[in-house]
């Protein structure tokens, strides 16, 4: 019989050290941050054209929720749904575009696009008038 070498058995790796008190975690995108008072250097680093394509999406569908909301509570009406969808949907289509053999994405892409299509068939049925401003919006 041959002896086993290393991998497998063994203990799972000691879980990360907490924070030190008094750390706090920064967003980039967080929209309450005052980027007025900041240096120059510091504004261009926390500039959108630096953060990753996943939260410059994020930043852009929460931009689109903001204009299609009905009151400032409105978070997830239909309307805010598909306009967040069609922000994801046109940031998936350039990747799928890119990576046509990147099959899960284009899974998520069509799920979206479902989705999607579900939603505004549900909006045409039970609300015309913001259908249509959806639409044209």
């Amino acid at each position: 019989k041959r002896a086993r070498r290393g991998g497998g058995g063994g203990r799972p790796p000691p879980p990360p050290p907490p924070p030190p008190p008094g750390a706090q975690a920064y967003r980039l995108l967080d929209p309450s941050f005052d980027v007025s008072g900041v240096s120059e250097p510091v504004r261009r680093v926390l500039s959108l054209e630096n953060a990753s394509a996943a939260d410059a999406t994020r930043a852009r569908a929460n931009a689109v929720a903001e204009a299609f909301r009905t009151h400032d509570a409105d978070c997830g009406s239909t309307r805010v749904q598909v306009a967040r969808l069609t922000v994801e949907i046109d940031a998936l289509k350039a990747h799928v575009a890119e990576h046509p053999k990147d099959f899960h994405s284009k899974r998520g892409y069509q799920g979206k696009i479902s989705k999607r299509a579900r939603l505004l068939k549900y909006l045409r049925r039970e609300n015309p008038e913001d259908f249509a401003a959806t639409l044209s919006a």
